[in-house]
């Protein structure tokens, strides 16, 4: 019952532990580390091909200047995205302090020298015509005064116009941005949300107004980012965009942007995520409803298909969309070009045309026909560009077909003969005759300059061809995001795959996850516990009767199937289950009831060798240990080779040493040492010590083979072992006499096991043929031997040792005959021994002779033997019996069985 309590209480506690710890933030970063890693483990999620970052770059800010630039080059740069046919066009950049007024330096270089030009012109042909008409005496003296006050009247005219003209040097970048966001018509900024009140003083409802979601529906109000205040980008450059989002974006704990929030919350006013707002416009304007799990866009139509869909972002625990990243660094993601193409297009197309202005002053353009309409084609392209910031965008498809053809024409003028026709008008005036040198010089001059200009303009036109080409296969159709990410720029974060990625790069990311569909998912803490306390039960469940190993092996398999299963439904479904928790929460319960499994193992094992290890070998407690039910409660039969030893007149010595009972302790335990180290050196098992007697036995508790050996075996090493021991005691003082030792073995079928209660117990032996083996320890007085054996034991042994057959007897309390065998040595010791070889061979003869009834004759063998060896026990008994058997013959019956009477 105490183990099926711990089995459940481990799981238990291990839940509640984890519970906690899911509340504590370094566990939690925890959590999301391995997410990044899952993340990373999941394919690729596809990069929708009309998402382009138009980075303000290195390249650029080397080209144009320090950053923050003018908002002149990002008006001119929407212009130039309008003409590409962009799509969307949203500003990571904010604009929320008003820039001061600068000049316009292509007003100041181009339109104003062509005004005063052009009015000085006027006012120098009416003087001109002026004179003339008084010299031709056309205008009589009389009326010279009233011409001379219109031409005054004229040149004030001129002034004025001149003086107004200089006035538009001056340019407010803020509604030229605003007007060029206009110009393009589907151009996004920033607004940021606040959590306290901004204290700057400005209008706030016209941009709530301008900018704030329609088509909103709240089901529940937690998945809403609420904010105190915005601060959105300021008002002329607000008003001629399409809207506006919060680039507003989570960092986790450990500064991972892995999360964001796609709708905020300001009073009464819903804002849409940066590129939520614009998405929104591609996707036809499909209503928002926000629930606690999920934002549905209801009724979009997603790029490329004609029918309505509703989009079900899923969101976390926390009520944001987890972003689902595309692996690699912000450069190795979607599409990225350079700002810098974007001026340098501007920049060369400003000069070509004053290139080509200034080659029409200088009559290089003389011979090409088109010349007066190339310069009023691009005129006209540059008033409607006019026309169209003021408001008029009915007029972009003329202005674009304009600045085509304008461009056209370009490269038909330089195809075209006109700078040969002109180089051969000077060759024909130099050829005349009729110029002299310095003449000849200059127009040798005009025909170097004309070739020069050709060559540079077809050199622009050639790079600047190039440069739109690149333009025009990256822009149309693109949805871009505009961001700085030059090196002296801040705005870097981390997400899962970069630690130092360029945050521009996250509203692709988000844009990019809500297109694909491809969305991911988290569940709450909870749920991870709840799985984790479930297989942690479930493994206890299964494990309850294994051992540690086993169940170390079988929690290893349920960790490791805990983990691809997680792994495995975030693949599938991109649904996160936060697996540190089941995989330590099933770890720490398999370990502990592991542990405590080890443990009590340990403490039976522990009791097992406190208990044994004076009795059995240790390989055979070793056995033991591995199977502890070998030592149940309870008997089983099993073939055993039991050995009972006793030693000769203990009793006399004892009462030697009686005066000295140290003495006899010591020498007992010398004794028993020696002689168990023997038994258990042959794995045997030590039953128990009577006084000096010895009982013990091999097969049990593990079984052997060579059981007979190895008993046998034994017995010989003890008498050996003996000798020595006696030289020690007699020579130290330790013992009175020689300690000789008898030793009885029997091999047979033996009942053994733990006898006694299941508090106190023995493990023991007893039956038949374990009394028989005590019977032969006793039995060696008769025949004056030492080590006697059955003769089962002698088969089992085969030829491993010499032995002498004796008598065939009943002993005490045994019914059934036995044939009694002394063990003498090892066989290839006596090998070694004749003498000995001789009288066991002596021997032999004589005991034939003697069961053969024919005494004088096995008299005179024994006599022999006795005569070599005077002090051999069994030849003496046997030569008694002949001379007893001479004088008095037994019955004629006499089967030739003894019955021993003593034990």
């Amino acid at each position: 019952m105490k183990k099926r309590l711990v089995e459940l209480i481990v799981p238990l506690a291990a839940a509640v532990l984890f519970a906690l710890l899911n509340l504590v933030p370094f566990y939690q970063t925890a959590e999301q580390r391995i997410y990044d890693v899952l993340l990373g483990v999941k394919p690729p999620v596809p990069e929708r091909p009309e998402i382009l970052f138009l980075n303000v770059d290195d390249t650029a800010i080397s080209n144009v200047g320090l950053w923050p630039w003018s908002r002149d080059l990002m008006a001119r740069g929407l212009i130039r995205m309008r003409e590409f046919d962009t799509a969307h066009v949203t500003f990571d950049i904010e604009y929320v302090d008003a820039s001061p007024v600068s000049v316009d330096g292509r007003f100041l270089s181009e339109r104003l020298p062509r005004t005063i030009a052009g009015e000085f012109d006027f006012v120098n042909d009416a003087i001109r015509s002026l004179l003339l008409a008084i010299a031709d005496g056309r205008i009589p003296p009389s009326e010279v005064p009233d011409f001379v006050d219109q031409l005054v009247g004229l040149t004030d005219t001129a002034r004025r116009d001149i003086i107004a003209s200089v006035s538009g040097v001056a340019r407010d970048n803020d509604a030229l941005l605003g007007q060029a966001a206009a110009f393009h018509g589907q151009a996004y900024f920033t607004v940021n949300i606040l959590s306290e009140v901004d204290p700057a003083p400005y209008d706030r409802e016209t941009p709530a107004r301008l900018i704030g979601l329609h088509g909103v529906t709240v089901d529940d109000e937690r998945p809403l980012r609420t904010g105190t205040d915005t601060r959105p980008t300021i008002l002329p450059v607000l008003s001629g965009g399409s809207g506006a989002g919060f680039p507003n974006v989570v960092v986790d704990r450990d500064g991972v942007r892995r999360r964001v929030e796609l709708v905020a919350q300001v009073g009464d006013t819903y804002y849409g995520q940066l590129v939520l707002t614009p998405l929104l416009d591609w996707l036809g304007g499909p209503e928002i409803v926000v629930q606690h799990d999920r934002v549905i866009l209801r009724g979009a139509t997603l790029p490329g298909s004609e029918t309505t869909t509703d989009i079900e972002v899923p969101l976390t625990v926390q009520g944001r969309m987890l972003i689902n990243w595309p692996k690699g660094t912000y450069d190795e993601s979607f599409r990225h070009i350079s700002y810098w193409r974007l001026i340098l297009d501007w920049q060369m197309e400003d000069s070509m045309v004053a290139q080509l202005r200034e080659m029409d002053t200088n009559g290089v353009l003389i011979f090409y026909d088109d010349a007066d309409y190339l310069f009023d084609l691009y005129d006209y392209a540059q008033m409607l560009e006019a026309d169209i910031m003021e408001g008029d965008r009915g007029w972009i498809d003329d202005w674009r077909e304009a600045r085509s053809v304008f461009f056209d024409q370009i490269g038909d003028l330089l195809q075209s003969d006109a700078l040969q026709e002109y180089l051969a008008a000077i060759d024909d005036a130099i050829g005349s005759g009729q110029l002299d040198s310095d003449q000849i010089d200059e127009y040798r001059f005009l025909a170097d300059e004309a070739r020069t200009d050709y060559e540079a303009l077809a050199a622009w036109f050639g790079d600047f061809r190039d440069n739109r080409d690149v333009l025009w296969q990256e822009l149309p159709g693109s949805f871009v995001i505009i961001g700085h990410v030059g090196t002296s720029t801040t705005d870097i974060g981390v997400n899962p795959f970069d630690e130092q990625y360029m945050n521009v790069g996250t509203h692709g990311a988000v844009l990019n996850t809500i297109l694909q569909q491809e969305f991911l998912d988290d569940t709450p803490w909870w749920v991870s516990v709840a799985v984790m306390l479930a297989i942690a039960l479930l493994l206890a469940f299964i494990s309850r009767d294994m051992s540690p190993t086993p169940s170390l092996i079988s929690g290893g398999v349920a960790v490791a199937l805990t983990a691809a299963g997680g792994i495995a439904v975030f693949l599938l479904t991109g649904t996160h289950l936060n697996l540190l928790t089941p995989i330590l929460g099933v770890t720490l319960s398999f370990v502990t009831i592991t542990a405590v499994k080890f443990i009590r193992e340990n403490k039976e094992k522990n009791h097992i060798r406190n208990a044994f290890g004076h009795y059995l070998s240790a390989d055979v407690i070793k056995d033991v240990i591995s199977d502890p039910s070998k030592l149940q409660l309870g008997g089983v039969k099993k073939h055993m080779t039991a050995m009972f030893t006793d030693v000769r007149g203990f009793s006399t010595i004892s009462e030697a040493l009686k005066d000295e009972p140290e003495k006899l302790v010591q020498l007992l335990n010398l004794y028993l040492t020696e002689m168990s180290d023997t038994v258990l050196s042959e794995r045997g098992t030590i039953d128990k010590y009577e006084g000096d007697a010895i009982i013990c036995f091999w097969g049990a508790p593990v079984e052997l083979e060579d059981a007979a050996v190895r008993a046998c075996r034994s017995a010989v090493t003890m008498k050996k072992i003996e000798t020595r021991l006696n030289q020690e005691v007699l020579g130290s003082g330790l013992a009175p006499a020689e300690l000789k030792t008898r030793i009885g073995i029997n091999t047979g079928e033996m009942v053994v096991g733990n006898m006694g209660t299941a508090t106190r117990m023995d493990y023991t032996m007893m039956g038949h043929n374990v009394n028989l083996a005590a019977r032969l320890e006793g039995v060696n007085k008769r025949y004056g031997t030492w080590i006697l054996t059955s003769e089962q034991t002698y088969r089992e042994t085969g030829r491993a040792f010499s032995v002498r057959k004796l008598d065939r007897v009943r002993v005490v309390g045994v019914n059934e005959p036995v044939r009694l065998y002394e063990v003498v040595d090892l066989r290839e010791e006596v090998d070694k021994d004749a003498a000995l070889i001789q009288k066991l061979r002596g021997f032999n003869s004589g005991l034939t002779a003697f069961e053969n009834k024919e005494w004088g004759e096995a008299h005179k063998h024994f006599k022999r033997v006795l005569a070599d060896f005077p002090d051999d026990g069994p030849s003496a008994e046997y030569e008694k019996r002949c001379r007893d058997y001479m004088k008095k013959p037994p019955r004629a019956d006499w089967d030739g069985v003894y019955t021993l009477d003593a034990k």
